[in-house]
């Protein structure tokens, strides 16, 4: 067993091929993510969506057919599983750019918070002992970046998508070389 999954571990790593298609597709989304990043991230969300709605039905299917084709005998948590789903799938496929901002919106309250709670705490210690200033640079930055997302929660997932998409092709990049010094 041992010597199977070493040798699979040992080919997954050393497959030339295997770097080389990551890399061109770390790069084409790279690209998007950069160059287009609301339509890319809504592209996305649209085929997280369609993937809810397809597990939906295919979890309906089955249930049905392991029911013995009767749609009584099918157990009321997988209907309220399948409901859920498709609900979700529905909404977050009609409302993409909501769900982003939403996510955005969260983040930014917990950064919010988090950076205002570690600011507190340094008032506080600073009360019984010596404080240094750079202390307070990170929770800042937290802050700071709480606030942005909170009020701006669009252009900033844009930004995120931008970020992301520019480590994803360095992630492509890195994958090419690595190709290419298997060769």
């Amino acid at each position: 067993y041992i010597n199977i999954f070493s040798s699979t571990i040992k080919n997954f790593i050393s497959n030339k091929k295997l770097y080389l298609v990551r890399g061109i597709i770390a790069l084409i989304l790279g690209v998007l993510l950069v160059f287009y990043p609301s339509s890319t991230v809504g592209m996305i969300i649209k085929l997280i969506a369609a993937f809810l709605l397809v597990a939906g039905v295919s979890t309906l299917l089955f249930a049905y057919n392991s029911s013995g084709r009767v749609w009584k005998n099918i157990p009321a948590m997988v209907i309220v599983n399948v409901v859920v789903y498709m609900l979700f799938g529905l909404v977050l496929f009609s409302y993409p750019t909501f769900f982003l901002r939403l996510i955005a919106f969260l983040f930014g309250a917990v950064l919010l918070v988090c950076g205002l709670t570690q600011i507190g705490g340094l008032f506080y210690a600073s009360r019984t002992s010596k404080v240094h200033i750079g202390f307070y640079m990170l929770p800042l930055i937290i802050t700071i970046s709480g606030i942005v997302l909170f009020f701006a929660p669009g252009l900033s997932v844009n930004m995120l998508t931008i970020i992301f998409g520019a480590e994803i092709l360095l992630y492509g990049i890195s994958e090419l070389l690595t190709a290419w010094r298997l060769r």
